[in-house]
């Protein structure tokens, strides 16, 4: 898979030190590859959830093709990604993922556990 632009939902590069995670509200997250535990991928129908498991934290991707995405994800090839509305869907191709929805939360039991959705 190429680069995307910035106003895809992911962006590849040859090899990435950090996985740079933009949601919809402003707040962006930069989670180290070096602190990946395992990624799961379910299908439901059409629709499909990938939930990537860091040391802190875990990210949550709901939307459509989003299997093709663990090849970039087991090469540390994923640079960044960010959910966009629905209608941007049919913007792109069609066998691109498309991240609907992603949620980035805390781990720790720490009391100021954060939680946070875009989409």
């Amino acid at each position: 898979m190429a680069p995307t632009s910035d106003a895809g939902c992911y962006s590849t590069e040859a090899s990435v030190r950090t996985l740079l995670i933009h949601a919809a509200n402003g707040e962006r997250w930069v989670l180290p590859w070096s602190n990946f535990v395992s990624a799961r991928h379910q299908e439901d129908g059409n629709r499909e959830r990938l939930t990537l498991l860091f040391a802190s934290h875990e990210v949550e991707l709901q939307g459509r093709h989003l299997a093709s995405l663990l090849p970039e994800i087991a090469r540390f090839h994923l640079g960044s990604l960010r959910s966009l509305p629905p209608k941007y869907e049919s913007q792109g191709n069609a066998s691109d993922p498309f991240i609907e929805r992603l949620s980035v939360r805390s781990t720790g039991a720490s009391p100021a556990a954060e939680t946070a959705s875009s989409g």
